[in-house]
């Protein structure tokens, strides 16, 4: 390998720490770090584990404010299953796992989220550009879980 892909990797792992660091925050109800990573252009979106989805800067800033009044405290873990990283776009998957107290709740709750990142180098280092969230789920037949019964 290279040094100036030596170099680039080591700015895409230091990148995907800021995540993981801004992510643990934002189980404890702090935004302010993965709001400061993310993409504040246009194109930014989101698809949270909570349904619905975000496009531009404005909406994915308004339902990570949204996310900040649920979570009350706790910790979040991440397996990565793939990571490819190009000259300026990125991505991961991931299995992460929230163990939180939310807003309403008095103990603990804990689930997990298959999790695509997708990053892309500007402005002189790497942004989150899309998170896409969703349950972790036993695989399962199709034809099973569509069926009218």
């Amino acid at each position: 390998m290279d040094s100036a892909s030596q170099s680039a990797k080591a700015a895409f792992e230091a990148a995907l720490g800021v995540l993981k660091t801004a992510l643990a925050h934002v189980a404890n109800g702090d935004v302010g770090p993965i709001k400061a990573f993310y993409s504040h252009r246009d194109d930014a979106t989101s698809f949270y584990g909570w349904g619905g989805y975000e496009k531009g800067w404005d909406e994915v800033s308004q339902r990570w404010d949204w996310a900040a009044d649920r979570f009350k405290g706790g910790t979040v873990s991440h397996r990565n299953i793939t990571t490819v990283v190009g000259a300026d776009l990125a991505y991961t998957t991931d299995i992460e796992t929230f163990s939180v107290t939310m807003s309403g709740m008095e103990q603990p709750t804990q689930w997990s989220n298959r999790v695509t990142h997708v990053f892309r180098f500007e402005d002189g280092g790497w942004r989150l550009l899309h998170r896409h969230a969703n349950r972790l789920e036993d695989q399962y037949e199709p034809s099973k879980r569509l069926s009218a019964g």
